[in-house]
């Protein structure tokens, strides 16, 4: 089993590597941005990007406060609170925006961080609108306006819309009642046949079609002088449902995205000064150790990498600076691995042996400190919010990888050189070369042994 771990580190690397690509800009030879694959009938089609998030890729921010007034007495605030945010968080996802921020600000404020989303307006409507879609009938005693049924016919029942295309090619949403609101939609149809009916959403006409046919179903479509863009964005604002209690922007920003990638030069200068200053310093101290640390370092960052590129892990600031965090707790661990291998060279251990015990001895240290703070981000993650779980998620991952290397990577690597007979020499270790045993009985001192 052993002899495949090199195997398998080996591959692990590879396909770390070609995560790390970044596909979207070299379109030869990758003519797919992720993993492309088809066998038989089977096929994957995953695009692998680097996911920014607002303070780094730029965007929208828009704080809402909730109109309390309008929750029924002795209702929750909070659970209000926690209703819109879900309504929201429908709307945004169909949008497609990569990890949005929505989260409470006490109990009647709501954070909304979008990133690369540059459209102010269109940001305020989708968070702000109420989307409470309802059916009026004429009324008979005002001819020429309508007005609701009792109770009103709205669309809490209703399946998922979508959006199609009329014999003019015109772009209609789709839509269909369910439950007793399907009955009562062919009612209508047949109370006010030759009639029109109009479609409100917040309270605003979007169709005042006349009833031609006396309904079989609860299906309908919405007309109007629609864009693509427009119908869409009302199918999807109805599947996400009214919400709650009315919402109004009291702060609203644009983050540019020059300021991101200002940030984003300014921090990967930032790990990469550090990345040398450590490997400067283990170069140093610990000579051929240290390479091989080196080594292992730029292999926990291409893993680690890849794997906020597979999660996908959205960067913010805070991710970055847990992730230049993570790559000390990696070095660390190597270091007591390395000290316990000096220890054990200077106790007059053989190099094979050294480096064994040196293994068995650190680490209980290294898995019960990578415990600990793979504990402590967990905890941040857990109760934590926005860039906080940020930092708790990056430093999660990178300090368990950096277990992973530590234990795995840097323990291969070390067997691997020692079976070089020019690698041997204990002060390639850090350790000064042993003198040869003192002579017994007038014989010859004897050398020391190298392995």
């Amino acid at each position: 089993m052993n002899r495949l771990f090199p195997w398998a580190v080996a591959l692990i690397a590879v396909f770390a590597v070609f995560i790390d690509i970044p596909k979207h800009q070299f379109s030869f030879p990758f003519n797919c941005p992720g993993i492309c694959l088809r066998v038989g009938g089977f096929s994957v089609n995953q695009e692998i990007k680097t996911h920014l998030g607002l303070d780094l890729q730029g965007g929208i921010q828009l704080v809402l406060q909730m109109k309390t007034d309008e929750i029924p007495a002795g209702q929750s605030v909070p659970d209000y609170n926690e209703r819109a945010r879900r309504v929201i968080d429908r709307r945004i996802n169909g949008l497609g925006v990569s990890e949005p921020v929505i989260q409470a600000i006490g109990d009647d404020k709501i954070l909304v961080q979008l990133p690369g989303i540059d459209d102010l307006q269109q940001a305020n409507d989708i968070a702000t609108r109420q989307a409470k879609l309802e059916i009026k009938v004429p009324d008979k005693e005002a001819p020429g306006t309508f007005k609701s049924l009792q109770p009103p016919l709205t669309g809490e029942h209703l399946n998922p819309t979508y959006v199609t295309f009329d014999s003019a090619n015109q772009p209609v949403v789709n839509f269909e009642f369910t439950g007793s609101d399907a009955d009562r939609w062919v009612q209508l149809s047949k109370d006010y046949l030759n009639q029109p009916v109009q479609i409100t959403l917040d309270g605003q006409q979007i169709s005042a079609p006349t009833i031609q046919v006396v309904f079989t179903s609860g299906r309908g479509i919405i007309q109007g002088r629609f864009t693509v863009d427009e119908a869409k964005q009302l199918s999807l604002l109805i599947n996400s449902g009214a919400l709650p209690v009315s919402l109004q922007v009291i702060q609203s920003s644009r983050v540019e995205p020059t300021l991101g990638r200002d940030s984003v030069n300014r921090s990967l200068i930032a790990g990469a000064v550090g990345l040398l200053l450590v490997a400067f310093f283990m170069l140093v101290y610990y000579r051929l150790p240290g390479a091989i640390a080196v080594l292992a370092l730029l292999y926990y960052t291409a893993l680690t990498y890849a794997i906020f590129r597979l999660v996908p892990v959205t960067l913010t600031l805070a991710g970055i600076a847990g992730f230049i965090l993570s790559i000390g707790m990696a070095v660390d661990a190597n270091v007591l691995t390395f000290e316990r291998l000096k220890e054990e060279l200077r106790s007059g251990k053989s190099l094979r042996v050294a480096v064994e015990e040196g293994r068995k001895r650190a680490f209980p240290s290294i898995l019960y400190s990578n415990l600990a703070t793979i504990l402590t981000a967990a905890i941040l993650f857990e109760l934590g919010t926005g860039t906080v779980k940020g930092f708790a998620l990056t430093l999660g991952i990178g300090v368990a990888v950096s277990f992973f290397t530590a234990v795995i990577v840097t323990q291969m690597l070390l067997h691997g050189v020692i079976e070089f007979a020019s690698l041997r020499r204990r002060a390639l270790y850090g350790v000064e070369e042993r003198q040869p045993e003192a002579a017994r009985d007038g014989r010859e001192p004897r050398p020391a042994p190298a392995v």
